[in-house]
């Protein structure tokens, strides 16, 4: 005879008495009222307990099951297919006596066998779903984070990634698969450590001490721009508290770093410019001390003159002789009236911050304009000047207070390294490979051979304590190389020092 089996999608009945209504029943009547059976239909339509206030019986009766205290009246119940009993007493055999043929008994041992299978599968349901639901959340955390995920093997080789880090590789995740990490970002053929003892690996950190860590690499990124990033790792360890996994975030700060850099650079261009501000007052200080006494004689000799006059005046001596006497007193205020404006302006411009542009400038001019204000104190130092500016214009693109502060701070050290008199030379000229040149040159004390790699530090001074901050000539180094220029140093020892400054003439880029 054929058998015919169930469509897959049908559903058998099977029709269930129980014998014994108390906790136990409870506990399969709950069951079947949340949980349902892929293939079967699993009908309770009777309970029966000599107690017919034990809580199975009383929940039977409120779902409108059947109910009874003799358990006879279980076998009337239409399409009957099993009866249950749960009591673990002596009525299994009265049952099994009576129970009609077609419909089977099934023991209280199989039916706590029962109990335990539905409660393992309910266990398993939920611990399935709970696992369905951690691997949602996981995918959706692993594939939307905003940063590169990837996990590798304790080997270096790579298991999976996520779609923004095999973006940034430029890889599928099947070619990806099973390639070393160093290979995909270095291009290395070993580890990154093995190849270079002072790289801090944070995979290698993670695997020896079980403990998640985290470094800040740069990478170049081929096309002459250069990315960094903040890469952290995570242990995916065993039940015994062995690394099996490694877990890697790399997250993109060159954004971060490149601002943080941009505002400390502009934090130091304002320092910077507050510290050339300070020097020019110190210079202005030595000028200024000069200049008074330079001012001082000239304003004497106009007040001597006026008195003169004023008396020639009052006494009515103003005769032909006299107007002609007073036009050459006259004519001499007039000479020391200008030469002292001159003075007082060159101080004033000098003292004033002006804006830090770069125009063409002549170089010649600005060189001349020092030694008019450095004129004096030369001459009363005892120094013999000897200036050899070059005919020409001098043209150069930069800052004109700037370069005045250069070429005043070289001049200042050249008169304080001749502290009883000397000779001071200043050249300037146009060099083709060089550009323009300009050489101050000293016979004074000069510069000992163990501070000559020294004298451009900042802070580096071979005064006494109180005699200056050492800062003079990193500042002149500064201001050249803001130029695009170089600037070196020549030293005969007792013969004396020499800087030679070369600036890029105006139209050729600042290098």
């Amino acid at each position: 005879m054929k058998t015919i089996r169930p469509h897959h999608r049908e559903r058998i009945d099977f029709n269930l008495a129980i014998v014994g209504g108390g906790r136990a029943c409870r506990f399969f009547l709950d069951l079947l009222e949340h949980e349902s059976f892929p293939y079967i239909n699993l009908n309770i339509v009777g309970v029966c307990d000599i107690d017919l206030g034990a809580e199975g019986i009383a929940m039977a009766h409120a779902m409108g099951i059947f109910t009874t205290d003799d358990f006879r009246e279980l076998f009337r119940i239409p399409k009957l297919n099993a009866v249950i009993e749960l009591t673990n007493s002596r009525a299994l055999p009265e049952l099994i006596a009576a129970r009609p043929k077609g419909i089977g008994v099934i023991e209280h041992n199989i039916g706590r066998l029962l109990r335990h299978l539905f409660e393992m599968n309910q266990r398993l349901t939920s611990a399935n779903a709970q696992v369905l639901l951690e691997k949602t959340s996981t995918d959706i955390l692993f594939q939307q984070i905003n940063l590169g995920v990837v996990l590798l093997n304790t080997d270096f080789t790579i298991i999976d990634a996520n779609d923004h880090y095999l973006k940034a590789v430029g890889m599928t995740r099947e070619e990806l698969a099973g390639k070393y990490c160093y290979n995909v970002i270095k291009g290395f053929y070993a580890p990154c450590h093995a190849r270079d003892a002072g790289f801090d690996c944070p995979l290698v950190r993670t695997v020896r001490t079980g403990k998640s860590s985290h470094v800040i690499h740069e990478h170049s990124l081929g096309d002459g721009k250069t990315a960094y990033f903040n890469i952290a790792t995570y242990p995916v360890k065993d039940a015994g508290g062995k690394v099996i996994r490694i877990l890697e975030l790399w997250r993109d700060i060159t954004s971060q770093i490149t601002d943080r850099w941009k505002h400390k650079v502009r934090q130091i261009e304002a320092d910077m410019k507050k510290v050339i501000q300070e020097d020019r007052l110190v210079s202005l200080g030595k000028l200024v001390t000069s200049s008074v006494h330079e001012i001082n004689n000239p304003i004497q000799g106009l007040l001597t003159f006026s008195h003169i006059m004023e008396e020639m005046i009052r006494d009515g001596r103003t005769g032909p002789a006299d107007i002609e006497q007073f036009k050459e007193f006259l004519s001499h205020m007039s000479r020391e009236l200008e030469r002292c404006g001159k003075i007082v302006s060159g101080l004033l411009t000098f003292s004033r911050e002006s804006l830090q542009e770069f125009v063409n400038v002549d170089v010649n001019d600005i060189l001349r304009s020092v030694l008019s204000l450095t004129g004096h104190k030369i001459e009363i130092s005892g120094i013999a000047l000897e200036q050899r500016l070059s005919r020409l214009p001098l043209m150069v693109r930069g800052n004109s207070n700037q370069l005045q502060q250069c070429f005043l701070n070289l001049i200042f050290n050249a008169i304080e390294a001749m502290p009883r008199g000397g000779e001071l030379t200043v050249v300037s000229g146009l060099e083709g490979e060089t550009g323009v040149t300009v050489e101050i040159r000293d016979n004074g004390l000069g510069i000992s051979r163990d501070h000559m790699e020294h004298i451009f530090d900042p802070f580096f001074t071979t005064k006494e304590e109180g005699q200056g901050t050492g800062l003079g000539l990193s500042i002149v180094y500064g201001i050249v190389k803001d130029h695009g220029g170089t600037i070196r140093a020549i030293s005969k020892g007792k013969g004396g020092s020499s800087f030679i400054m070369a600036i890029p003439p105006a139209g050729e880029p600042l290098s």
